[in-house]
């Protein structure tokens, strides 16, 4: 099997055994042994197993609400429920640890700066999230990788929250997302899936990309279809159709079989009524 591509998409499913859970499975797996594998590459080797990276795990779960009402705090040590930094809009969530010295930090670059280059509106369209894996972190620490990672284009830094929460509000986020990770005590560090996560305004999962990989345009789509309909162009939502096609098995489902006929149906007409003009041109000329 390949590596993921550039701008692939894990979209949530169903807990259901289909085909695709099983293929949405192995990319989050593929995901999941490219940030080990990166990670490992690096200077800083993680003291940890390979048993132990083993349990680091990414299950994309199908419309789950996040725990909206755990306290949460940002880099100026405001506290406020999670609903209420959701800001009405789609938001963009990375999971990372503040003194990260692998992949965290490029993870939060590849994605503000497709954020930057989506032609969508900071804080109008969509707000980009970074929750600290490590509630030991500090609002210094947050503070730096926003500064150093954080495209400055569009406004993005203003509409970007680096936020915190206790040990036990973590875990809690950390289940509604369907991630694990696993703690290096010797280098301090998180082993986690290096992963991006849409949400809905009202603070559900709405699809995981992959956070080292994620082009602007397979964002921006993420982001019109969280906003459903509030967010984009109409051009994005004929484009969002594509996502009807069900590799597999095939077929289109029945909005994509619609827009189809659709379009075949006045493909017919334009051509009837051309065909009608040239017979009404030939006769005017005899």
């Amino acid at each position: 099997m390949p590596l993921l591509e550039k701008g692939d998409i894990l979209p949530i499913q169903s807990s259901t055994e289909t085909s695709q859970n099983r293929s949405c499975r192995r990319v989050a797996g593929w995901i999941i042994t490219l940030c080990a594998c990166l990670a490992m590459s690096l200077p800083a080797q993680a003291a940890v197993t390979a048993s132990a990276l083993d349990e680091v795990n990414l299950v994309p779960r199908v419309n789950i609400l996040l725990p909206l009402h755990i306290p949460i705090r940002d880099v100026s040590d405001r506290t406020a429920p999670l609903q209420s930094w959701l800001g009405g809009v789609p938001t963009v969530w990375i999971l990372a640890d503040y003194t990260c010295q692998t992949l965290c930090g490029p993870a939060v670059s590849i994605v503000s700066n497709a954020l930057a280059d989506s032609g969508l509106k900071a804080g109008q369209d969509y707000r980009l999230i970074v929750f600290g894996l490590d509630p030991r972190d500090g609002p210094a620490q947050a503070q730096a990788m926003k500064s150093e990672q954080v495209s400055p284009r569009g406004g993005l830094p203003e509409h970007s929250y680096f936020l915190r929460a206790e040990t036990a509000d973590v875990s809690r986020l950390l289940d509604a997302f369907g991630v694990r990770t696993i703690y290096d005590r010797e280098h301090d560090q998180f082993a986690h899936p290096a992963a991006a996560f849409v949400v809905t305004s009202q603070g559900r999962i709405s699809r995981a990309l992959s956070a080292l990989s994620v082009d602007a345009p397979s964002l921006r789509l993420a982001l019109v279809e969280a906003g459903q309909g509030r967010v984009g162009r109409w051009t994005d939502q004929v484009h969002l159709l594509c996502y009807g096609f069900d590799p597999a098995s095939g077929v289109y489902t029945l909005a994509v079989r619609r827009l189809l006929l659709a379009a075949g149906s006045i493909s017919v007409i334009v051509l009837a009524l051309l065909i009608g003009f040239l017979f009404r041109g030939e006769a005017v000329a005899r």
